[in-house]
């Protein structure tokens, strides 16, 4: 009786353990967000991933991949970013010059062998 009962516990033990949906990738990208030459602090930043095209400004921001906000030093990071090409996208506020809209993209490719980590300047125009 004793061996089922300690079957049983380990069996709801091993039912409750959360065990990881993804192994996490050491990349990284950083991105700072300026518009002339100033900071653009607050300014969201889009990823769509695994893509040579531009996927343009009017795209629905519920079909990119990830997204991330810059904090008052106009800079933002995300992690475990999979191996390949993407495209960055972001949108910013400029309270100081009109119109105040400002927007930029970059092509990105990641790699684990060449180029693991990212942090670059991001610049945004009208």
């Amino acid at each position: 009786m004793r061996p089922l009962l300690t079957l049983v516990a380990f069996g709801f033990f091993a039912a409750c353990s959360k065990t990881p949906d993804t192994i996490p990738l050491p990349t990284k990208i950083c991105i700072k967000t300026t518009h002339h030459n100033y900071p653009l602090a607050g300014s969201t930043v889009y990823l769509k991933f695994f893509t040579d095209s531009f996927p343009g400004y009017d795209y629905p921001v519920n079909q990119y991949d990830a997204s991330f906000k810059t904090g008052p030093d106009a800079r933002g990071c995300i992690e475990s970013v999979p191996e390949g090409r993407h495209w960055i996208v972001a949108f910013g506020y400029d309270s100081l010059h009109y119109p105040h809209e400002a927007f930029g993209s970059l092509p990105v490719e990641i790699s684990l062998e060449h180029k693991p980590v990212l942090d670059t300047l991001l610049y945004l125009g009208h």
